[in-house]
Parts: structure tokens; C-alpha cells; sequence
């Protein structure tokens, strides 16, 4: 036992201590250092700076990077007291790289998930896509394949016209159009005539027309040769309506799909890209934005199973995607689901589809609608009303062991009734066998990104009918702030909007409404869906302005009618919504 008042162990001291502090092999903080340094870099400079342009949550990130980097420094350091193993190291160090590795792996997961990342920047760790896009790269500058993007339709890939020939011009052009397109999130691309030896160019944006570009007639009827051609359409084919699909992307990247439509009129061939036909219509009812308590009401009437429900929606305004909806929440398997279509938008596992062709010698939709109703179907849905014996037919049928659903342009429910019952030719039989109406119009959804907060006057609630202790509305602002200085918005492009949402009016019909109906009591029938609470569709509009997913100026919009001008003046082919 070491005395304290021995002079000489008090020399020897030290050197004891200095030997009890070797307690750590000198290569083990070198291996924890290593991979903590590495990720440290990759998420200041790589993941921070992604984060910033994408304007995701940096600062929340930031937080979830430093908690799983202080974890796995935790997990080393503090481990060994808590195992008593030699072989603690091998057991923590692991345990670190794992919390490092999950926490750049969530990022990079999540990033690529985010609706504000497009496909062409999104993260791949498949070798082979690296490869295909050096490949890419490098013949990017070859001649025959110097273009852009691929068209490929039933025939095969459409082949790049050789450089320096006015086709290749035509096909640069034609590429520079779908491309503006894709980017600007069109869900369709029109070329139709303007003026007499003028084209317009024109996209569907979040329901919104807008101009590209306006082109001379020769130049145009060349560009709309590019998409028919690449759809494998007869060139010289310039009245009929031809339909067919494609599919459009950069090589060895996604393809998109696009259903080509050309069509004669008296000023001149007039061409439509629909882009991602099948996704614009394939949603659930929860996802079309039915508030929760005309969700309820809608899952009762798809519930009863009988009688006719009419879905009704002015053009371009959703219809087409709550008639697949509502048909969806029928199970396919136990009931006979059938629809008759003219032209289908998506197909459906278990839901026969019945196309009309028009076009047919003798055809006539009401024998078709006849002859399916005859079948004893549990559930049938006719996507449109052309003429009054289909509504007839409708009227006739045994509804009451069948439901009916029966689209109908109309941008008011009680339009809708009167449209149906008079088609009928007689109020009573039309009202007979209604048992709802569903009617609605699509809203653009304000920019999660961008939107502005600001807090409305008295005077505006009032006039607007909105509860006057609402506190915050939103408006639509197209721009972002980066270091303190307004920049456009990365996610909508600067329009303040990204997507739709329906604003919807849904009311159930039962024995006292179809008395008013059959009685043509307008009147009547309009206070007796008022005492239900059934929202019409301005005031599901309204509330969602409250909710914060649209703007007062965009209800006003949609509900006053206000038109949106495009720069041709003739009307362009419908769109499958």
C-alpha cells in the first residue's frame, strides 16, 4: 500500500497514471471517425443544399440529422459501460454505421416520394441507370439520335428524321411542345386552329388553359403529323376522329402515357395530347374532396344499391373520375358491375366495360343501355346521357333491384334532376326511381409551398358567410423566400397552385324530394335540401377556403363562372375529366 508520505511513490504516481490512460486501441477512434466524417459531409453539403432547393424543412431536418449523428456517437462511446464484453466494439461500431446509413437512407426515401421532386431528378441507386444515362449523354450529340424523347406507339419506336432536314426540324418541335407540357404538370396539350393560317398551342394546367405559342397552319399540320404518326394514324386522315395511344419519354427513362386524338373541323384539323389519361380518373372517394359528412352521404346511397343516382359536372370538371370512384365501391367480385362508355378513360379489374361506337351502322345508346339493364346487372353505370330515349330507357328499367348511376353534364344538382326528368318526358316516372344526386367542380388546390397566410376583415367573412371567428385564410403567392429574397416558387411553377379538388354537392333523395320532383315543386325541393344540411356547392367550396386547400379569389372563379381566356378562340377537344 502506497504511503503518503513516501516522497518517491509520489514520482512514480504520474507515470502510473499515465500508463492507465491507454484504454482505447489507437485504430478504434479512427474506424468510428471515418464514417461519421463521411456522413457529416454528406449531409452538410449534399443533403442541406437538396433540401434548400427543394424547400423541404431544413431546419426540422437539420434536427433529425443531428439526433441520429449524436445516437450513433452515443451507441460507441457509451455502450462499453453497459456491455462488459471484449468484443463491445464490434458489437457498437456496426449499431453506428446502421443509425448513419437509416438516417441518409429516410432522406433520400422521403425526397424521392415528394410531389415537389420531378422524375428526372430523383435518386437511383441502380448501376444500370447510371450507366443507360452516361450512355445517354454521350450519343445525345449523335446524329440519329439527337432527339430528346422517344415516341413509341402500336407500331414500334418512331424513328429520328436525320439532322439538318426540315423533319428533324418537325420533330424538335413537336418534342419541345409535349416537353413544356410535362413540365408545366399538363394534363393535356391542344393544337387547334386560332385564325385564319394561324395555330394556337395551348396546355391544360390544374384545369386552366394556357397559351404556348402560336404557329403558321403548314407548320402546324406537320407537327400534329408527328404525334399521329408516332400513334400509327392514317396521315391523311384529316376529318375523321382518330384515337390512339402512346408513349413518350427520354431514352432509357420514364415513359409516359398519352392518348393521341386528331379530328376535322370546318376550320381544320385539330389535334389533343391527353397525358396520363388512366391516372387523371383512377381515385378513391376519399380521395376527390367530399368533405366527411358528404363522404357519409355518399357511402349511404352507394350502399342502398337501387334506384338511379345521377353524377353530374359541367365539362373538364371530374366527372369521369367520381363515375369510376363511386362504380369502384361496388366489390366486383360479389356483384355484376358493368358500364356503358363511348370512349373508356381507364380499365377495372371486375367491371365489365360496354363501348358504344357511334360510328357502328344502326347504332343507337339506347339499345345498348336496354339491352344491359335487361341482363339483371347489380350495378350499372352510364357515363353519359346523349339523347332522351337513354334517359327513358333509365326511367323503364327495374331499378329497384338494380342501381343506376347516369352521368350528365349539368353544373347545378337541381339542373341535373330537371335535365333527367325532362329527358324522361314525364316528371312523375323520371322522379320514381331517383334516389340521389351527386354534382360538382373542381377547385385548384392552393401550393402547400407558397401559399400566403393573411387574416381576413370582418366585412369579407360576412359577405362570404363564414363563421366570424375564423381566424386565417390563405391566397394563392407563386413565390418563396431564399435569402430573404422573393424567388418562384420551385413547386407550382409561380402559379400558386398545384392540383385540383373537388367541391362537391351531395343529396340523397327519398320519398317527400321525389314528391316535389315529380310535383316540378323547385321551389319546394330546394328548402327541403336545405333542412338536411346538405352542402351545396358553394358552401363545400367555402369550406375549403377555411381548411386552407383553396382561395377565396379561386371559389369566385369557379362558382361566378368567370372564363378563362386561352389564346384560340375555338373551342379545344374535351379532356377525359
Amino acid at each position: 500500500m502506497m504511503s503518503l508520505g513516501d516522497p518517491m511513490q509520489w514520482n512514480a504516481a504520474p507515470l502510473a497514471l499515465g500508463e492507465a490512460m491507454w484504454l482505447v486501441s489507437w485504430w478504434k477512434p479512427i474506424l468510428m471517425l471515418a464514417p461519421l466524417l463521411g456522413w457529416a459531409w454528406v449531409v452538410s453539403t449534399v443533403y442541406d443544399k437538396d433540401a434548400a432547393r427543394w424547400y423541404f424543412k431544413r431546419s426540422a431536418w437539420n434536427i433529425a440529422h443531428i439526433a441520429a449523428g449524436t445516437l450513433a456517437v452515443a451507441v460507441v462511446l457509451f455502450m462499453p459501460a453497459v456491455v462488459d464484453s471484449s468484443l463491445v466494439f464490434w458489437i457498437s461500431w456496426p449499431i453506428m454505421l446502421l443509425i448513419l446509413a437509416i438516417d441518409l437512407g429516410v432522406y433520400a426515401f422521403l425526397r424521392n416520394k415528394d410531389e415537389r421532386v420531378p422524375e428526372s431528378a430523383r435518386w437511383t441507386l441502380d448501376p444500370a441507370k447510371w450507366a443507360a444515362a452516361r450512355a445517354e449523354r454521350k450519343k445525345r450529340g449523335s446524329r440519329h439520335l439527337a432527339s430528346s424523347l422517344i415516341f413509341k406507339g402500336p407500331g414500334g419506336e418512331l424513328a429520328v428524321p436525320a439532322k439538318d432536314t426540315p423533319e428533324f426540324e418537325t420533330r424538335v418541335t413537336a418534342e419541345g411542345l409535349i416537353q413544356r407540357a410535362f413540365d408545366a404538370r399538363a394534363s393535356q396539350l391542344d393544337i387547334l386552329p386560332a385564325k385564319e393560317g394561324v395555330y394556337a398551342v395551348t396546355i391544360l394546367v390544374d384545369g386552366v388553359r394556357q397559351a404556348l405559342e402560336q404557329m403558321p397552319t403548314a407548320k402546324a399540320n406537320q407537327v400534329m403529323d408527328v404525334f399521329k404518326a408516332a400513334a400509327g394514324l392514317d396521315l391523311a386522315d384529316r376529318r375523321r376522329k382518330l384515337v390512339e395511344t402512346i408513349k413518350i419519354g427520354p431514352p432509357n427513362g420514364t415513359m409516359r402515357t398519352a392518348r393521341v386524338t386528331s379530328i376535322g373541323t370546318s376550320a381544320g384539323m385539330r389535334l389533343s395530347v391527353l397525358i396520363d389519361p388512366e391516372k387523371q380518373v383512377s381515385m378513391r372517394v376519399s380521395e376527390l374532396g367530399l368533405h366527411p359528412n358528404q363522404e357519409a352521404d355518399l357511402r349511404e346511397l352507394i350502399a342502398d344499391r337501387s334506384g338511379v343516382v345521377l353524377i353530374a359536372a359541367p365539362p373538364d370538371n371530374g366527372r369521369t373520375a367520381t363515375f369510376y370512384a363511386v362504380l369502384r365501391e361496388h366489390d366486383a367480385y360479389t356483384s355484376n358491375v358493368q358500364t356503358v362508355e363511348t370512349e373508356p378513360q381507364a380499365t377495372f379489374e371486375g367491371i365489365r366495360q360496354n363501348i358504344f361506337d357511334p360510328a357502328a351502322e344502326g347504332a343507337e345508346h339506347s339499345t345498348l343501355v336496354r339491352s344491359i339493364l335487361r341482363r339483371d346487372p347489380d350495378v350499372v353505370g352510364i357515363a353519359d346521357m346523349p339523347d332522351e330515349a337513354t334517359a327513358k330507357e333509365v326511367a323503364r328499367a327495374d331499378v329497384e333491384h338494380c342501381r343506376v348511376y347516369l352521368g350528365l353534364r349539368a353544373d347545378d344538382p337541381l339542373k341535373a334532376i330537371q335535365l333527367f326528368v325532362r329527358a324522361v318526358g314525364d316528371q312523375k316516372q323520371g322522379a320514381k326511381g331517383l334516389r340521389g344526386v351527386i354534382c360538382q367542380r373542381l377547385l385548384r388546390r392552393l401550393c402547400g409551398n407558397c401559399r400566403a397566410p393573411f387574416t381576413p376583415t370582418p366585412d369579407l367573412l360576412r359577405k362570404l358567410g363564414l363563421p366570424a371567428d375564423t381566424k386565417q385564410l390563405y391566397r394563392k403567392s407563386g413565390q418563396v423566400l431564399v435569402r430573404d429574397k422573393p424567388t418562384v416558387c420551385p413547386a407550382c411553377g409561380g402559379s400558386g397552385f398545384f392540383g385540383q379538388i373537388g367541391a362537391f354537392a351531395v343529396h340523397t333523395l327519398g320519398e317527400e324530394e321525389r314528391g316535389f320532383i315529380g310535383a316540378n315543386d323547385l321551389t319546394s325541393l330546394r328548402n327541403a335540401l336545405r333542412q338536411k344540411k346538405q352542402q351545396s356547392i358553394q358552401t363545400a367550396a367555402l369550406q375549403h377556403v377555411v381548411q386552407g386547400n383553396t382561395s377565396v379569389e379561386e371559389v369566385l372563379r369557379v362558382v361566378q363562372g368567370e372564363e378563362q381566356k386561352p389564346a384560340a378562340q375555338t373551342q379545344p377537344a374535351p379532356a377525359a375529366r
